[in-house]
Order: C-alpha cells, then sequence, then structure tokens
C-alpha cells in the first residue's frame, strides 16, 4: 500500500508521497498549491531532490546566493538539490503557484529537458500555467493510500514535467545546445521516423514529423540524412511513390482515388510527381505489362546513377 501524507487548509494544499515508490527512475515526493500570504518568511535551506514550481499569479524573489530574480505570473523557477535557494512572496503581490518535487535516477535528465541547466532557475513559461494548476489540481484529488492512486498520481508527474519540456522546447532550439543531452540516440529518433513516415505518409511532411519527435526540423533533418542517405522529403516521397505503384495494380481504383490515398490533392499534381519520378504517367504505368513496369529499386538505382535528385 503507498504511503502519503495530505494537507489542505484555505490557502494550502499539499500531498508527500513517502513510499513505495513505483519506480526508481522517476518518482514524486512532493505535489503542492499556495497562495501565499503577503507577510510569508523567506524560506532557506538545501534541499534533496528537484522542486519545480509554477507561477499562477503575482510576484516573489528567488535567492540563488548569486543574484536575486523576481519572479511573476508567468514564469517557472526550480529549486535544486544540494543548493541553497532562498524564495519569498513580494508583500504588494504575493505569488500563487504549484509545484511538483521529484527525485530518482532519472531526475537530473529531466531537468536538463526541462531547461534549467547549471546556472538556470527561473525562466518564461510558454504554456498556460492553468495547464499545470489543473495537473496539480487532480493530483491533489486522488490521495487515496492505495497502489492505483499512487500510480495515477505518477501518470500526473510525467504529465507535468512532459509540459514544462513543451514549454521550454517552444522557445528553444535546443537540440543545438551542446549542454543539452537528446532523450534518445539519433539512431532511435531516425526510426521512429522512419516508422511514422510509412504508418502516416498521407499527412506525413517534414514539419509534422519533427513535431511529433519534438526536435527541431533542422536538426531533424540533418540526422535523418546523415543516418538515410536522403533528406526526410526524398524518403515522404518515396514511400508515396511505393504505395501508389501498389494501388496501380488495383484496376478498379480511378487515378484520383489514387492520388488522395498517397497525400496529393488533385490527380494533375499526382500525375506530374509521378511522371517526374518513373517517366511515365500514372495511367501508362498501370498499362504496361506487369513485367515491364519498373520497380522502385530500378528506378532510384537509375535516378542515382543519372545523378538526378528526387
Amino acid at each position: 500500500m503507498a504511503c502519503s501524507n495530505y494537507t489542505e487548509t484555505v490557502h494550502y494544499r499539499c500531498l508527500n508521497e513517502y513510499f513505495p515508490r513505483q519506480t526508481d527512475d522517476l518518482y514524486l515526493t512532493l505535489c503542492g498549491i499556495e497562495q501565499c500570504a503577503p507577510n510569508k518568511k523567506r524560506e532557506e535551506r538545501i534541499r534533496e531532490g528537484y522542486h519545480l514550481h509554477v507561477v499562477v499569479s503575482g510576484k516573489g524573489i528567488v535567492d540563488t546566493g548569486t543574484e536575486q530574480k523576481m519572479v511573476k505570473a508567468g514564469q517557472i523557477f526550480m529549486l535544486k538539490p544540494g543548493k541553497k535557494i532562498a524564495y519569498w512572496p513580494l508583500g504588494e503581490d504575493p505569488w500563487t503557484y504549484c509545484w511538483m518535487s521529484f527525485d530518482g535516477a532519472h531526475a537530473p535528465l529531466y531537468a536538463e529537458n526541462l531547461g534549467f541547466t547549471e546556472g538556470v532557475y527561473v525562466q518564461d513559461c510558454y504554456i498556460e500555467t492553468e495547464q499545470f494548476f489543473m495537473i496539480c489540481d487532480r493530483l491533489l484529488n486522488t490521495p487515496r493510500l492505495d497502489t492505483a492512486s499512487a500510480l495515477k498520481r505518477l501518470g500526473l508527474l510525467f504529465q507535468y514535467i512532459g509540459l514544462g519540456i513543451e514549454s521550454f522546447t517552444r522557445n528553444q532550439d535546443w537540440h543545438s545546445r551542446k549542454e543539452h543531452q537528446p532523450l534518445y540516440h539519433k539512431a532511435e529518433y531516425v526510426q521512429h521516423a522512419v516508422d511514422f513516415i510509412e504508418n502516416n505518409y498521407i499527412q506525413a511532411s517534414v514539419e509534422s514529423v519533427a513535431d511529433y519527435l519534438g526536435l527541431n526540423r533542422s536538426y531533424f533533418s540533418s540526422i535523418f540524412k546523415q543516418s538515410q542517405g536522403m533528406t526526410p522529403s526524398e524518403f515522404i516521397l518515396r514511400v508515396r511513390m511505393k504505395e501508389s505503384c501498389h494501388m496501380l495494380q488495383n484496376q478498379t481504383m480511378s487515378i484520383q482515388s489514387i492520388a488522395g490515398y498517397v497525400g496529393y490533392e488533385d490527380s494533375l499534381t499526382f500525375s506530374k510527381v509521378f511522371k517526374r519520378f518513373f517517366g511515365v504517367s500514372p495511367k501508362h504505368y498501370r498499362e504496361m505489362p506487369v513485367d515491364e513496369r519498373p520497380t522502385l529499386d530500378e528506378i532510384i538505382a537509375a535516378r542515382k546513377e543519372k545523378g538526378i535528385q528526387e
């Protein structure tokens, strides 16, 4: 059975999660929402774990030991393990914030993915702070001492951190930063991209694949070409052409229908692309004897030999 301690007053709600841990990779230690009083005292101590605060309204001060920063609504601040950080509300406009505290083997990596690298304690939030607040509220409404509730709380922790990472990546070309460590290896990103394109070639675009992976477009295009020897656009085209060849073997499907099935809004555009790739129109390709139809591999080899770009 899970063990936690829940406290609720008019302006303060907090849940302490003690044990057992559902995973040692990442686990919740605290979650809370507080509407701070104007005269709330300065809090200063060395803490364990990572404490991610999202300021919903008002203002406060975060003292990192080397500088003081005023933090306001629409910003995020983090208290890090082993660091003596103080924070307190501004009396004329005291802040209200929500927070989740976490630790575990993967906690340092998640903190880095959140943008809180060495020396970074405060940053702007590029997602509505209400979304963070609602996740904390849901977690605080699940305080029961049972395994099911503990797993739900862990899931909400992942959602909270995920939102924070999304906020950071919306305003950062983060994969060009040397100090950042991507969550996956390059080969894994490329394989996910290949799978995504092959399963979604109708709507797939370089932008949509990069967005699915959570990568900057230029970084994604670079690692994809390094791995596959072609750009993502070229790969998307190949997948569409391969599927169109299969569909052209079906004599009942119209060229217009095939065009739509492989991601083209009209049959004229599809026919032009197909002819540029195969050298013949879709109609001509369909009418050719099966043993005379060039395969995709043959076309690619011929184009490569002639130095033709797709």
